[in-house]
């Protein structure tokens, strides 16, 4: 959703992103001819851009705590599989011992 603010020979439109305000401002020079219809499009095509900027850097930062999440994931299944190998060869030298003496 948009709005419009039209003043002298300046458009502001206004839109949210994540709850917040963006802005995109179009000022028309003052040796050319104020166009209305056109300010409004330029100052909602720069109010987009900083939506679209916004959201790439949110994606990004999403994405960074995604690898994070994933490098400790991957890291605690190397820790599991390391005690799991442990815990295996400790089973296999008790059995052994335990064998040992069921043999005597």
């Amino acid at each position: 959703m948009y709005k419009f603010y039209v003043t002298d020979n300046k458009v502001i439109c206004v839109t949210t992103y994540a709850g917040k305000t963006v802005r995109g401002v179009a000022k028309c020079d003052p040796r050319d001819t104020f166009d209305e219809e056109f300010g409004k499009s330029l100052a909602k095509a720069r109010a987009d851009f900083k939506v679209a900027n916004k959201r790439y850097d949110r994606a990004m930062a999403k994405l960074d705590e995604a690898r994070a999440a994933s490098r400790k994931a991957y890291d605690r299944e190397e820790d599991m599989w390391n005690y799991l190998e442990s815990a295996e060869a400790e089973y296999n030298r008790a059995l052994e011992i335990m064998e040992a003496y069921d043999n005597t």
